[in-house]
């Protein structure tokens, strides 16, 4: 015979999953788009994974033509990784998930991330990251950049 008692417990999990199941729903689609919607890239070379002391760089910019945001985010996916000293690199729109206080004011996010200051100045000299400001700052309404230490 069977174990009922086991059986009746799984029932009120059940019961449980289906009153929550919109809600977890929901929250896994805003996690799976949030992730399709970022490029995300660590190098290896980096002396420690950043987050454990590292320099990071945010810039938000709003585009003055809406239709220009692929082509920024595609150069941006293109060019900025790549740049010597760069150790983590993300990428992506403004994530909407109904939270009042979150700003979204922007159209595209970058996040850029150096186990160093010096390899954060190395960046900014970097031809390839002048190329692509010189290529873009025209083409925005406006941005904002924040830059911020994990060592101090």
């Amino acid at each position: 015979m069977r174990d009922r008692s086991r059986h009746a417990r799984g029932g009120d999990t059940l019961r449980f999953m289906k009153r929550i199941h919109p809600v977890a729903l929901c929250l896994l689609l805003v996690s799976a788009c949030a992730l399709a919607s970022c490029t995300c890239r660590f190098r290896a070379q980096c002396p420690a994974p950043c987050g454990q002391g590292c320099v990071t760089h945010v810039v938000l910019v709003e585009l003055a033509d809406d239709a220009d945001l692929a082509a920024m985010r595609s150069d941006s996916n293109e060019k900025l990784p790549k740049i010597a000293g760069v150790c983590g690199y993300q990428c992506g729109a403004p994530l909407d998930i109904g939270r009042t206080n979150v700003t979204g004011d922007y159209d595209l996010g970058i996040l850029v991330q150096f186990p160093t200051v010096e390899a954060y100045k190395a960046y900014l000299d970097d031809p390839s990251h002048k190329e692509l400001v010189a290529k873009w700052r025209p083409k925005w309404k406006s941005s904002r950049i924040f830059d911020f230490s994990s060592n101090n």
